[in-house]
């Protein structure tokens, strides 16, 4: 398979692959209704625990749409994307000693932290969304942590959740067919 067979087959079997950044739309956004509902001592727990089920509900999600995301031996690029999502959690590291010596900043590592493998997406996909996303989520998160300090991690949340939406929004836009020359349109297939 060529490079641009192994991109196609990415996209195909993923189907434009907005499964995942649906599934931060509603993880996100739920985090950030809790922590209105939520006395603000949890805020952390609550983020780290929505965290946690990002994957879970991604793949609810993807198996409801029929998106494939196994990692086939064939095409590279689809186990290039789990071990960027492993790489991304690696960052779990960094979180668990900023929320315990300084609880203030873990919306702000977990916000980026986990952006971090939007870049190898654009890379597989050929598009640069993952950087405009990995861009909007810095901005979002820092921006949302210095204007809202009486509920920071309920406004990076949100922050996150809209970079999100705005990325299902541009990733449902893209024209695959053109991109990849292909004669379907994945997300429908």
């Amino acid at each position: 398979m060529t490079f641009d067979e192994m991109r196609a087959d990415f996209i195909i079997r993923r189907k434009g692959s907005l499964a995942l950044p649906i599934t931060g739309v509603l993880v996100y956004s739920a985090i950030a209704l809790l922590s209105l509902a939520v006395d603000p001592r949890l805020h952390n727990l609550v983020l780290a625990l929505g965290f946690w089920t990002i994957m879970p509900v991604g793949f609810l999600i993807g198996r409801l749409r029929g998106e494939d995301m196994s990692t086939p031996p064939e095409n590279p690029l689809l186990r290039l994307s789990a071990s960027a999502r492993v790489m991304a959690l690696a960052t779990w590291a960094i979180h668990i000693p900023i929320w315990i010596h300084a609880p203030a900043l873990f919306p702000i590592s977990v916000g980026i932290g986990f952006a971090l493998h939007w870049v190898i997406f654009s890379w597989t996909v050929g598009h640069p969304l993952g950087f405009v996303h990995l861009g909007m989520r810095i901005i979002f998160v820092l921006t949302a942590w210095h204007l809202c300090t009486a509920n920071r991690m309920g406004a990076v949340c949100a922050g996150i959740a809209l970079a999100y939406a705005i990325s299902v929004v541009q990733l449902s836009r893209v024209d695959w067919q053109g991109r990849l020359g292909l004669s379907f349109d994945p997300r429908r297939a």
